[in-house]
């Protein structure tokens, strides 16, 4: 089910972010070659697919049209996705040379596009969230991204991911820090954003969000288990990144069986916050993708 569900919402973010960024015969053309290849280099549209999800499960649909207005919100998620990983990926930061199975951004083009490019995206993704037809939600989600990707979230946690590489030994609860704010921000802004859209009570707000920022960490950690275990084929890029760039990670500190473990608690306690909930079949079928990752 959410196989036919990811393929539709997809397609129909695709086809807008298609137009947002429809740069044909503009100049500097290399700049637009860098955005477009990085967002269209066959992601998984993870945020804004949870974005939609979420929303219809809140306003008990399941219609293409009724998300129409939504697609500027989705579009800023994923821009603002796309433009970390180009980031991530530079020399400086986390030094990896491919991306989803090709070249990353920085090695197709240069390290210069790539910076600009990832500074394009992010800035046209708060013109995106702009465009939101409820001009004061339309304030309130540019709050919400400006907090996700901020000192208090994506940079923050980067900054100190940066700032421990080098160290031997790196406790749990800065681990934790730096995956709450590098992954699990991101995933927490697109369930809140989608609650504000639909209009949702605080309480549903605070339990969606715990969802999200649990399977953001356990997504993390799973991904720490397949740079460990994985190959080229399942992550898109080398394995063993981590420990090239002198990373601390929870296979690392805990052993695989133990991360294995947390990150299945985690994924179960996910599960629980929304089991009970009306047309909750999508967020239910995020937990056991995850899960289905774990090796």
């Amino acid at each position: 089910m959410l196989k036919s569900y990811f393929n539709t919402r997809t397609k129909f973010l695709d086809e807008a972010l298609k137009q947002y960024l429809n740069y044909e015969d503009l100049e500097p053309e290399r700049l637009y070659q860098a955005i477009n290849y990085s967002v269209f280099s066959g992601g998984k549209r993870l945020r804004p697919v949870l974005f939609f999800a979420t929303y219809e499960m809140i306003k008990l649909s399941n219609d293409l049209e009724k998300i129409k207005p939504l697609l500027p919100v989705a579009a800023a998620l994923e821009m603002v996705h796309t433009a970390s990983l180009i980031h991530d990926d530079l020399p400086a930061l986390d030094d990896s040379n491919e991306r989803r199975g090709q070249p990353s951004c920085h090695v197709k083009f240069d390290p210069a596009t790539a910076i600009l490019a990832g500074d394009s995206l992010l800035t046209k993704a708060f013109e995106m969230l702009t465009l939101y037809e409820n001009k004061e939600v339309a304030l309130y989600l540019v709050q919400l991204m400006c907090n996700a990707v901020s000192t208090r979230g994506m940079i923050g946690g980067q900054t100190v991911d940066v700032l421990s590489s080098d160290k031997q030994v790196l406790q749990l609860n800065i681990l934790r820090y730096v995956h709450s704010k590098k992954t699990g921000s991101l995933l927490d802004a697109a369930i809140r954003m989608a609650c504000a859209c639909a209009d949702a009570d605080y309480t549903l707000t605070q339990t969606l969000s715990t969802y999200a920022m649990n399977l953001g960490h356990a997504y993390q950690i799973i991904d720490d288990i397949l740079d460990d275990v994985g190959d080229f084929e399942t992550l898109g890029k080398d394995p063993f990144e981590d420990v090239k760039n002198n990373k601390t990670t929870y296979p690392t500190i805990m052993g695989l069986d133990k991360a294995r473990k947390m990150a299945d608690k985690l994924l179960d306690d996910s599960y629980k916050l929304v089991k009970n909930m009306k047309n909750n079949e999508n967020l239910l079928e995020f937990v056991n993708m995850v899960k289905d990752r774990l090796p």
